[in-house]
């Protein structure tokens, strides 16, 4: 994936021939999709043979899509709750938005600070129509929104040079536009549910709503984005109770607090993994050693000198199973960790996730590890990984430049992680060729 703080909707207003429609005559245009320097909007148009990097099309069906998913791009995030159907890409892929003309497969998910889009190639054989890129690429959130924003405003200043008042597009900015900090804080909170936040009924609007009084405001975003609706107060209460127990617990023992020592201060990177990657690899060093393997919590606790782990972990909550992990701070602002995964490799796996956050996080933050796909999950993820698991390590442990699902579950087993971590070091690092 391509790091850009390039992306722009570059359009020119065309002659509509015999289109029909009033707003989609007021709106035609040439446009191209420019992502990091290329076109995502390159074709091959079949009937005049030629290539060129842009379509032609009324912009008034996208500019509509983007002001009606305004909410879900800001802060919908990808993770286990999304469906395998088509609602989720309808809100994030721009192929939603043809109504009858062509666009490419282009989707855009936040992922915290930053946006990543990806696009792929595709044929539209009834337009004779073949998209010819394909790719990946982050882009500030700021930049998008502001994109964005212009891109619709322009549309909208266009139909009202051409007389086109009053319509769906004008409704729906304007409610975008005008919300206030209560209205943008309900609107965000619902699309994280996947809701739209101006169709969601009143007995789900009134779940939201005291699901923030109930939860902490630095667990609640990853909530919100995780619960699944049809157990919504079931696990906004065990998210209270299980947040509670940590706070209120007494022990004034800090099992951690030699380790937070030795920990370096974090440097980030713009890809969020490389970030996790540098903390292990420095953490490692800076403890003293790097040839440890753990295959459980007890032996991880052994090789960090951690004495009393036990007081680190309080008790699961079946009801925060969406949760691979919570950690946060005791009124003696001693760290306690819940860990919400079963068995000695995803326990430990989810236990150095939750103690990244722990020591990264400023005093008294909570925080959430779960099966999120946002820049914030996929630094404890590497991190985690590349603690257990150095790449460096594998890649003198790897017997040859191929390997199979054999050597991986052997390597595995020896790492205490999980055969799914062992293929993603190798992929990641470039160790050797995975056989599929």
């Amino acid at each position: 994936m391509n790091n850009t703080n390039d992306f722009r909707l570059n359009f020119d207003w065309q002659d509509p021939g015999g289109a029909k429609g009033k707003e989609l005559r007021a709106t035609w245009a040439s446009l191209s999709i420019v992502i990091d320097d290329q076109p995502a909007t390159e074709i091959l148009d079949r009937k005049t043979k030629t290539v060129r990097d842009s379509v032609f099309l009324p912009l008034f069906p996208l500019a509509e899509w983007i002001a009606n998913n305004w909410w879900f791009l800001q802060v919908e995030a990808d993770g286990p709750n999304q469906s395998t159907g088509n609602s989720f890409d309808r809100r994030h892929n721009l192929r939603w938005a043809r109504e009858g003309f062509v666009l490419p497969s282009l989707r855009f998910i936040t992922l915290g600070q930053h946006i990543t889009a990806q696009w792929q190639p595709l044929e539209i054989f009834d337009a004779g129509i073949r998209f010819l890129a394909g790719g990946s690429a982050l882009i500030p959130a700021g930049l998008f929104n502001e994109r964005l924003r212009e891109f619709v405003n322009s549309v909208i200043a266009r139909l009202d040079q051409m007389n086109v008042t009053e319509t769906t597009l004008h409704e729906q900015w304007a409610a975008v536009e005008n919300a206030d900090v209560d209205e943008r804080k309900f609107c965000c909170a619902a699309a994280r549910m996947g809701e739209d936040p101006y169709a969601i009924g009143e007995e789900l609007q009134a779940k939201i709503l005291n699901a923030g009084r109930m939860i902490r405001n630095d667990l609640l975003d990853d909530f919100l984005s995780l619960a699944n609706i049809d157990r919504f107060d079931i696990e906004a209460s065990a998210l209270k109770v299980a947040s509670e127990s940590i706070y209120t617990n007494s022990d004034h023992i800090d099992a951690l607090a030699t380790l937070r020592k030795h920990a370096p201060s974090l440097e980030t990177f713009e890809r969020p993994w490389e970030t996790g990657y540098w903390f292990a690899d420095r953490l490692r060093k800076l403890l003293g050693g790097s040839h440890w393997k753990s295959q459980n919590l007890d032996q991880l606790a052994g090789h960090l000198g951690i004495d009393h782990l036990d007081r680190c972990l309080l008790p699961q909550n079946d009801d925060c199973n969406f949760l691979d992990a919570l950690t946060g701070s005791n009124q003696q602002n001693v760290p306690k960790f819940i860990i919400q995964k079963n068995g000695a490799e995803s326990k430990q796996f989810a236990f150095c996730r939750a103690m990244f956050e722990h020591l990264i996080a400023p005093s008294g933050r909570f925080a959430a590890v779960s099966q999120l796909r946002t820049e914030q999950q996929q630094m404890n993820r590497a991190f985690a990984a590349e603690f257990l698991a150095p790449h460096l390590s594998l890649k003198n442990d790897i017997s040859a430049g191929t390997v199979g699902d054999e050597e991986i579950s052997d390597l595995a087993a020896d790492y205490g992680v999980s055969p799914l971590v062992i293929r993603h070091q190798i992929e990641n690092h470039h160790l050797a060729r995975v056989l599929i």
